[in-house]
């Protein structure tokens, strides 16, 4: 165990890491920038001490941050809640507008979904091809640096004048990513690329756009929040099966919905979207993320947790990829009975979490779709009590059942997928 520096005056702060970690170290520069003093608890990775296991039950993973008592876990999440708790010590780590921070939110989500996978395959922890995660991750950086010239503005830092989010969450990759081009004789920070796009900037005349399909649980999740906030919107519908111009500009690097366009500019990934409209429109209707910046993190962190889990189970189910479905089955249960747990703490015994509801919420149909293909029980009001009476809350919400799909026309969609394999 080593001690950084004095924790800040009447405030309990220590982190559960090891130095090596790059997502250790986002949380500790998160912490240096706030002028935060903390307790560096170091972690043994073959041996992970009682109160790792206590304080991320779910993951077992480090970073933890703990704040007087208080466990916040996932490094990205708990740079937020730095930025948020102590949002008048030092500069702030994610920008003031609303559309700036969806941006480097999903920049530093792309940065998580590409670049740790690809270090640990370089690196020999994990078996796969090397010159895929050699190419994956030039690919990356080559994106970033496109995402560079748009964030800084011209400044020193993707953040601007000072270190900000995607610099912490890019930066602290930094040193595996020289490690590598030590290791294999390569130049990874290199190059340009620029996808400037006038079919976006033509959209400027309409306010409010989302682009999706009916069905989609990710895409109800932003239509919830935005009947929640009151805001009109122009719904775009995409077809199966393809993708349109608009789409393939909005989102260049998923080339996913849900994309919301909000005076020209777009905003991608569903829950980053919802954090937007809660922002944007933060005057207007119910907060969506709880005030408390504690809670915000949990909610966070429920919120990833939902989404690292239930998709991929129910493809699994569905048979849209390969696997167990006995097992995704059984998995799908036990995620739902961690849930029900979280759901007691986050609800305080009475409401949820708004930012939770629409979370799970969003593929609360398709739980249901697969209850009835599959003849088993998901939400058991014996088993899951909490969230089984949240489901009939949800259920009887008039903004949640405006655009909640119909069960019946979801199982058409099954039907035609399996024809069509």
């Amino acid at each position: 165990m080593t001690v950084e520096r004095m924790a800040a005056a009447g405030e309990e702060v220590k982190l559960l890491g090891v130095w090596e970690s790059s997502f250790v170290l986002r949380v500790g520069i998160a912490l240096h920038l706030k002028g935060v003093g903390y307790e560096l608890l170091k972690e043994d990775a073959s041996n992970k001490s009682e109160l790792l296991l206590k304080s991320n039950p779910v993951y077992k993973k480090i970073p933890v941050l703990i704040h007087n008592g208080k466990p916040i876990c996932e490094s990205m999440i708990i740079v937020e809640y730095i930025d948020e708790v102590w949002a008048r010590a030092g500069p702030s780590i994610l920008p003031p507008h609303p559309h700036d921070r969806a941006a480097a939110r999903f920049w530093a989500a792309y940065v998580d979904d590409k670049l740790p996978s690809a270090i640990r395959i370089l690196i020999g922890v994990l078996e796969e091809n090397k010159e895929q995660a050699i190419e994956q991750i030039i690919t990356t950086v080559q994106l970033l640096e496109d995402a560079f010239k748009k964030c800084s503005k011209e400044k020193s830092f993707f953040g601007g004048e000072t270190i900000g989010y995607i610099d912490i969450a890019f930066g602290s990759c930094l040193a595996w990513l020289k490690a590598i081009e030590k290791m294999f004789g390569i130049k990874i920070i290199d190059g340009e690329k620029n996808f400037s796009s006038p079919c976006i900037m033509a959209t400027t005349r309409d306010e409010v756009k989302l682009l999706g399909t009916w069905y989609s649980p990710f895409v109800v999740r932003v239509r919830i929040a935005l009947d929640i906030k009151g805001v009109g919107y122009k719904f775009l519908e995409e077809e199966r099966g393809t993708k349109s111009k608009l789409l393939l500009e909005s989102n260049p690097i998923h080339k996913k919905i849900p994309v919301l366009i909000h005076n020209g500019k777009p905003i991608c990934e569903s829950m980053i979207i919802v954090e937007y409209i809660d922002e944007v429109w933060a005057g207007v209707g119910p907060s969506i993320l709880p005030t408390d910046p504690y809670d915000r993190a949990i909610a966070r962190f429920c919120a990833a947790y939902i989404d690292d889990k239930i998709p991929n189970l129910l493809r699994k189910i569905a048979g849209a990829v390969e696997g167990d479905k006995a097992e995704a089955v059984k998995e799908i249960i036990t995620v739902l009975h961690q849930l029900e747990d979280a759901f007691k703490k986050c609800g305080k015994g009475t409401n949820f979490s708004r930012y939770l509801d629409i979370a799970l919420g969003g593929y609360f149909r398709w739980l249901e779709v697969m209850e009835k293909k599959l003849d088993v029980k998901f939400l058991d009001e014996e088993k899951a009590p909490v969230l089984a009476e949240w489901a009939k809350r949800l259920c009887l919400d008039g903004t949640v059942a405006k655009v909640m799909p119909e069960v019946e026309k979801l199982v058409e969609i099954t039907k035609v997928n399996e024809v069509a394999k």
